[in-house]
């Protein structure tokens, strides 16, 4: 039993700690997803809180995982398993009959599935956090009570200060479609048709049956009934399929006139313009002057917003660069920040910054002529790679670091232990 109790742990531990760590890199994209539960379960007015339920909910996940993963606290530890997922098996199952939300949000933008799927995992789960729950009292502790306190607020934090780094940033890992190096054109015209096959019914005695095209009945014997379409194969949605940029007069799409410009260009995104704060505007509308006066460098904003609120922000920050509209969707997509800008080059995205780390002009100068984009493109997929694995290696060696500590103090209060005699 002690080694069911152990792989119990550990995948609880595994599964847990993955679960919060594509939530904790994208706030944002969690905030969106409890705006949406907020919004189908009637209680909208929650919704501005969604982004701090976003970081509660990833923070408690990873700090439930790393306890589990190291033996930490572990009766508080299985009772906080269990409690997590009875509700959520019971809010996956409610999503899967009524399905008020199509993404359930589970393990982010990371891994997608459908509610069913969801519900499913969860089933998946649940037998080994009820054996961790109920052998919890079996469980040793490493270290004395206060000291296990101690480690697991530490821990309590490191989730945290990720979350906010993520959100004043951008994602270490992107896993939306406009991710660094895809290229725009051709995942958006990437879409497949669903395959229909054609069903023939006819009637012979009182009773029906289905034919094909091939092979349904020649004689007079049988009666037409009906013909129906049946899909043989789900076709395929580009991810990419409703991102356009529109003329904010006249509506008329430019987005292929705009992506295949020569050189490279510049999307300072605003999902919300009404929202936007206006204290990056000196760094935004100096890169915009510089691309001004550059041959091979464009500078556009594109926006959600309705005209009269653009025209408010260009008024505020005092912008002189072209303003355009793009659905608000695949802007949120396109970059986890309001604003944030993307850099793009014969329609493949070579590099993303939040508002926080908008370049100035001789940091894009010198990013551009060092060379070509696509080897910007593979220093930024070696810069994510590198930055998720330092991210595990540091927990993994906190954990094990917190493991010796816990054994070496054990074994130091059992030493002081005093023994009585019978």
């Amino acid at each position: 039993m002690k080694t069911i109790r152990i792989i119990c742990r550990i995948f609880i531990g595994i599964v847990f700690i993955f679960s919060g760590y594509v939530k904790a890199i994208d706030p944002t994209g969690s905030q969106i997803i409890f705006t949406e539960y907020f919004k189908a379960f009637g209680v909208a007015f929650l919704a501005p809180a969604a982004l701090y339920f976003g970081i509660l909910l990833s923070s408690a996940e990873l700090l439930i995982g790393c306890c589990a993963l190291t033996g930490l606290r572990m009766k508080e530890t299985a009772w906080a398993t269990a409690a997590f997922m009875a509700f959520f098996t019971i809010l996956t199952l409610i999503l899967a009959v009524f399905n008020p939300v199509t993404d359930c949000g589970c393990f982010g933008e990371a891994v997608k599935l459908t509610n069913w799927q969801t519900f499913f995992k969860n089933l998946v789960i649940l037998p080994f956090a009820g054996v961790m729950f109920w052998q919890r009292e079996k469980y040793k502790s490493f270290a004395p009570c206060r000291t296990e306190w101690i480690t697991a607020g530490g821990l309590a934090l490191l989730p945290l200060v990720l979350s906010i780094y993520c959100y004043r940033h951008l994602p270490l890992i992107d896993f939306m479609a406009y991710k660094v190096g895809a290229n725009i054109t051709e995942v958006k015209n990437d879409n497949k048709p669903d395959e229909f096959s054609t069903l023939l019914y006819y009637e012979k005695d009182g009773k029906e049956q289905e034919f094909t095209m091939e092979n349904y009945p020649k004689d007079t014997t049988w009666k037409f009934v009906r013909v129906a379409n049946k899909v043989v194969k789900k076709g395929y949605v580009s991810p990419m399929v409703d991102f356009s940029i529109l003329e904010l007069a006249d509506r008329a799409d430019i987005t292929d006139s705009i992506l295949q410009l020569p050189g490279y260009i510049f999307l300072l995104v605003l999902p919300h313009a009404e929202d936007a704060p206006l204290k990056y505007a000196a760094k935004i509308n100096a890169l915009a002057d510089y691309c001004a006066v550059q041959d091979g460098l464009h500078f556009f904003a594109l926006s959600g917003s309705g005209e009269e609120e653009i025209a408010r922000f260009a008024v505020q920050t005092g912008a002189m660069y072209p303003f355009y509209n793009t659905d608000e969707k695949p802007l949120k997509s396109m970059v986890r920040a309001n604003p944030g800008l993307v850099l793009l080059k014969d329609a493949t995205i070579v590099a993303k910054w939040s508002a926080a780390d908008i370049p100035s002009p001789e940091q894009v100068q010198k990013k551009i002529s060092d060379s070509g984009y696509d080897k910007i493109i593979v220093r930024h997929k070696i810069c994510e790679q590198l930055t998720t694995e330092i991210f595990f290696l540091i927990l993994f060696a906190a954990m094990s670091v917190w493991g010796f500590i816990f054994r070496r103090l054990a074994k130091k209060e059992t030493a002081n232990t005093p023994t009585t005699g019978s």
